[in-house]
């Protein structure tokens, strides 16, 4: 039998990308949705239906709690939250950083972050996720191997992003009307506002052991969807090194490909994928691209692959990419 999952707000981008993946799963199918109108239920309903697994695509301030009467209600089932709720390891990073007291603070400390390619150990087995956010898994995978393997200078590190509109959400806002967003190119939460730093520098710590403070800088591009990120990083070593040790880190993943030319948002959009490329710089410096698909690998399609390994499935269940079995790009 496929496991039951229930799909809590399904009506937002995230929550629809789920259901989409959902559809193509080989073990596991949608239980119910919840969301506005359209056959969903409430949220409240949600909580009384008896699933496998529970995929929390709600705003933050609002999911931890559902995680919270979810946990209680279904001890065996997998939750993974969506939101940034469960990502910052205490209350006061959590006001820091969301300006506001945390829904359920029992909860702080006891999901694993689900950055699957870095806790794959941890997320195997669990029964609460934090999925990362999408600007985070993008400055994440690159950096941690590259700072575990000291090739680069952890107190020099500036993170340059551009992200799809779908990454704002699809609650109504000026800012992202199509008059506002086509043809313009702008920069927002510039230097060390953006509430994902906090998630980023916390699991740097936690990984790496530095305690560093990132410099990020995110963009707003006028297309759907897709975030391309260019570290620009300080070190002594050439660049060839600091692929040989993303090759290394990255082996036998599935999703994760360090590849020559830099990344193109073509090459990611609609698969799980991430890819990674290294190039010179200035003297003693080098940049390092990252692309993924904010609403897969950055949203939806890592929530499906925290939940195959959850349920002990294969990690590359139901979820697309763009490279063939032999490592060859599609």
């Amino acid at each position: 039998m496929r496991a039951r999952v229930g799909v809590f707000g399904a009506t937002g981008y995230s929550g629809r990308e789920i259901v989409r993946l959902l559809r193509q799963h080989p073990q596991a199918g949608v239980a119910f949705t919840t969301g506005s109108g359209g056959g969903h239920l409430d949220h409240e309903a949600g909580l009384g239906v008896a699933a496998d697994a529970y995929l929390l695509a709600l705003p933050h301030g609002i999911a931890a709690g559902y995680a919270a009467r979810l946990r209680e209600a279904h001890p065996d089932a997998v939750v993974v939250d969506l939101s940034g709720d469960l990502r910052l390891p205490d209350t006061a990073a959590y006001t820091r950083w969301y300006g506001q007291k945390h829904p359920a603070p029992e909860l702080l400390g006891r999901a694993v972050f689900g950055l699957s390619e870095v806790y794959r150990d941890r997320l195997r087995g669990a029964r609460l996720v934090s999925n990362p956010g999408c600007y985070a898994t993008s400055v994440l995978l690159p950096l941690v191997p590259l700072l575990r393997a000291g090739l680069v200078d952890p107190h020099d590190i500036v993170a340059d992003a551009k992200s799809g509109a779908s990454g704002a959400g699809r609650s109504p806002k000026e800012s992202l009307l199509f008059c506002e967003v086509t043809d313009d190119f702008s920069a927002y939460s510039p230097g060390h506002s953006h509430r994902h730093v906090g998630e980023v520098e916390a699991v740097l710590r936690d990984t790496t052991g530095h305690d560093l403070e990132l410099t990020f800088c995110p963009h707003l591009l006028p297309v759907k969807r897709g975030i391309l990120t260019a570290l620009h990083v300080r070190t002594d070593h050439p660049p060839d090194a600091l692929v040989a040790a993303l090759r290394t880190a990255y082996e036998g993943a599935p999703f994760v490909h360090v590849v020559e030319a830099p990344p193109r948002l073509g090459d990611v959009v609609f698969t799980n994928d991430c890819r990674i490329s290294v190039h010179p710089a200035a003297s003693g410096r080098a940049v390092v691209f990252s692309a993924i698909d904010n609403l897969v690998k950055g949203a939806a399609g890592q929530a499906i692959q925290n939940l195959n390994l959850a349920m002990g499935w294969e990690e590359d269940a139901g979820l697309p990419s763009g490279f063939g079995p032999d490592g060859v790009a599609g």
